[in-house]
């Protein structure tokens, strides 16, 4: 049940339909977006700024990041949670309603 409380949340920031996107929250798990995040809270200024400039014109580069810091399937998560939104968009979404996952 926190995985679909995070993925309403998330959907209701990013303004797309909770049906869109909870396929890919199931798989990654509350557990994974919870190490994702952890991951990006780690990361230095100059760091997010290189991964939010490779989110936006190499996804590829951006899934070889992504698999070494958080895992494949995670990996494949986040970027198909990008589908329609910014990487800025996704992040500020992931964060606020980070707290949905311990429900």
């Amino acid at each position: 049940m926190a995985v679909q409380e995070f993925g309403e949340c998330y959907a209701m920031r990013v303004g797309t339909t909770v049906d869109a996107i909870i396929d890919d929250l199931n798989r990654a798990g509350a557990d994974g977006i919870k190490r994702f995040l952890a991951w990006w809270r780690g990361l230095s200024d100059a760091d997010r700024a290189l991964v939010t400039l490779l989110a936006g014109i190499a996804t590829s580069v951006l899934l070889k990041v992504l698999t070494k810091a958080v895992s494949q399937v995670l990996g494949m998560c986040i970027l198909g949670l990008l589908g329609g939104a910014s990487w800025a968009l996704l992040i500020k979404s992931a964060v606020d309603c980070e707290p949905k996952l311990d429900i």
